[in-house]
C-alpha cells in the first residue's frame, strides 16, 4: 500500500515537473516571452541577450527614418521645394544619426543611460552632436510601463505587439506598435517600432505644450511684478523731479523706499523666475529675463548705495546696469515673439 502511494506520488511530480518543462519550453517561444525578456536584459544591463531578441540595425534603422521624416513633415511653414531640399540632407546625415542611435542604443542597455559614448561624424567629417540627437527622439525621458496586447500572424509567422511607455514631456501613455518576426529555432525577435514617426509627432506636441505653458507661466509673474514696480518707480520719479536730494534726510527716504518698496519685489521676482521649470527651447529666453531681473536688482543696489556714498562711480555702475536690463529685455521681448511665432 505505503508502494502504491510513493508510485502515484511520483507520478504526478513527474507529471507535473513534465508539464512545467512542455509549458516552459512553448512558453519561451512566444513574442510575450521576447518582450518581457528584452525588458530583463535592460533591467539587468545584458547587452547580449538584449541583441538576441531585438535585431538592432533593422529597428534603428527604421527609426531614424521615422525620426527624420516625422521633423520634416512638422515644419509647416516651409514650401514644398525646401522640404525637398531637406530630405536631400537628411538622406547624407542618416548613416551617422543610425551610428548616434546606435551607440545610444547600446550605451543605454549597458548602462542605463542614454548618453552615446563620443560623437561621430557625418559622410563630410563634420561632427554630429549625439546627445542632441538622443534630445530629440525624446529616448532619453522614456521608460516602460508594459505590453498592451499582442496580435499573431501564424501565416506569415509575425506578431504586431503594443508595448506601452510613458515619456515625461509628453504627458500620457504612448504605444509603440513592435513587429516580431518567428525565427528558425522557434524564438521570436522584435525587427521594428512602426509608428515612431507618431511618437515624434507627439513629442512635439508636448514640448510645444511645455514651451506654451512656460511662457504663460513668466508672462503673469514678470506682469504681476512690473505693476507694482511701475507703481513705486512712479513714486520715485515724482520725488526726484521736486529735487529732493539736496539733503540728507530726503535721500535716505529715497534710499529707504527703494530698499522697502522696490528691491523686495525685484528679488521675489527674481526667486520665482529660478523657480520655474525650463523647456530647454526656452532655456536662452529664461536666461535673458533672469538677466535682466538681476542688472535691475544691481541698479536699484548701485543706486541706493549712491544716495548715501554719493560717489559719482556707483552711480555710473548702477546706470550701465540700467542700460543692460533693457537691452536683454528687449532681445528677450524679441526671441519670445520669435518662438511664438515658431509655436503657430
Amino acid at each position: 500500500m505505503k508502494l502504491k502511494i510513493f508510485i502515484a506520488a511520483l507520478v504526478v511530480v513527474l507529471i507535473g515537473i513534465g508539464g512545467s518543462i512542455a509549458y516552459f519550453n512553448f512558453y519561451v517561444k512566444t513574442p510575450e516571452y521576447t518582450l518581457n525578456a528584452v525588458q530583463e536584459a535592460v533591467e539587468n544591463h545584458d547587452i547580449d541577450e538584449f541583441n538576441k531578441y531585438v535585431d538592432v540595425d533593422n529597428v534603428v534603422a527604421g527609426v531614424t527614418d521615422n525620426m527624420l521624416d516625422a521633423i520634416i513633415a512638422s515644419q509647416n511653414n516651409l514650401p514644398e521645394e525646401a522640404k525637398v531640399a531637406m530630405n536631400s540632407l537628411a538622406t547624407m546625415f542618416k548613416a551617422p544619426l543610425v551610428a548616434s542611435l546606435n551607440d545610444g542604443l547600446t550605451t543605454f542597455v549597458k548602462t542605463g543611460s542614454w548618453e552615446a559614448a563620443e560623437d561621430v561624424k557625418d559622410s563630410q567629417g563634420a561632427m554630429i552632436d549625439s546627445k542632441m540627437i538622443l534630445d530629440q527622439t525624446g529616448l532619453m525621458g522614456l521608460s516602460f510601463s508594459g505590453i498592451d496586447h499582442i496580435n499573431m500572424n501564424e501565416e506569415n509567422g509575425t506578431a504586431q505587439a503594443g508595448v506601452k511607455v510613458e515619456q515625461s514631456e509628453i504627458g500620457q501613455p504612448f504605444i509603440f506598435e513592435v513587429t516580431l518576426e518567428e525565427q528558425p529555432d522557434g524564438y521570436w525577435k522584435v525587427v521594428s517600432v512602426d509608428n515612431f514617426a507618431d511618437f515624434i509627432k507627439a513629442l512635439q506636441a508636448g514640448r510645444q505644450k511645455y514651451i506654451e505653458d512656460y511662457i504663460n507661466q513668466t508672462a503673469a509673474l514678470l506682469s504681476d511684478k512690473e505693476k507694482v514696480l511701475a507703481e513705486n518707480e512712479a513714486k520715485l520719479n515724482a520725488s526726484l523731479k521736486l529735487g529732493v536730494l539736496g539733503n540728507d534726510k530726503s535721500r535716505l527716504e529715497v534710499k529707504t523706499s527703494i530698499e522697502e518698496n522696490i528691491l523686495p519685489q525685484l528679488k521675489q521676482l527674481q526667486t520665482a523666475l529660478q523657480e520655474v521649470e525650463v523647456p530647454k527651447a526656452a532655456e536662452t529666453l529664461h536666461n535673458l529675463q533672469l538677466k535682466a531681473c538681476e542688472s535691475k536688482i544691481a541698479y536699484y543696489e548701485n543706486y541706493a548705495k549712491w544716495l548715501e556714498n554719493k560717489d559719482i562711480k556707483t552711480l555710473r555702475e548702477a546706470t550701465d546696469n540700467m542700460k543692460k536690463a533693457k537691452t536683454m529685455e528687449h532681445e528677450a521681448q524679441l526671441l519670445k515673439n520669435r518662438i511664438q511665432g515658431q509655436l503657430q
